[in-house]
């Protein structure tokens, strides 16, 4: 989740740096960035840029591994969530 208060859909950190730099110095750069959270490692996104790249310069790399990755992450944040909302629930229930 972003907070309001940062920016949304700009370039930072190591990748903006690195894009920013090789502009100052007249060098060409592109820079393939997949939506993630910003807080998870993200196999299925990583999976996603690697597929438009293989399509770009005609490349077959086998990215199986980062989709079963993907597949297990999302359990795990299902997994998370349903804690969270059972530990919610249980939290109000003085309440009533």
């Amino acid at each position: 989740m972003i907070s309001p208060d940062e920016p949304g859909g700009g370039i930072i950190g190591a990748a903006g740096l690195m894009l920013g730099l090789g502009s100052a110095r007249g060098i060409d750069g592109i820079c393939l960035m997949g939506e993630t959270s910003g807080y998870l490692v993200d196999p299925k996104s990583a999976a996603a840029v690697l597929n438009v790249l293989c399509n770009l310069l005609d490349l077959n790399v086998d990215a199986t591994t980062l989709q079963q990755r993907g597949i297990e992450m999302e359990h795990m944040i299902e997994k998370l969530v349903d804690t969270q909302r059972a530990t919610e629930s249980d939290e109000l229930r003085y309440i009533v």
